[in-house]
């Protein structure tokens, strides 16, 4: 085989191999931004849902024995 030819395999493995640790690495960004993305919407909603359950108690003391509390 001559040396071009291995030359030109490696060249392109090499091409390969730096094109899907790129792609690896982008997709691993992009999931971790997503997880955190929901991660931050569910503490908003838990604070939501924690003032309504505050103000449904003040509004009716007796909810709670409604609901076993």
């Amino acid at each position: 085989m001559p040396a071009y030819d291995v030359a030109r395999l490696l060249t392109l493995n090499i091409g390969i191999t730096l094109s899907v640790i790129a792609v690896v690495a982008i997709s691993t960004w992009g999931i971790i931004h997503e997880i955190r993305q929901i991660a931050a919407s569910t503490e908003r909603v838990a604070r939501i849902a924690e003032r309504i359950d505050a103000r449904l108690r003040r509004d009716f003391p007796d909810i709670g024995e409604d609901l076993g509390d």
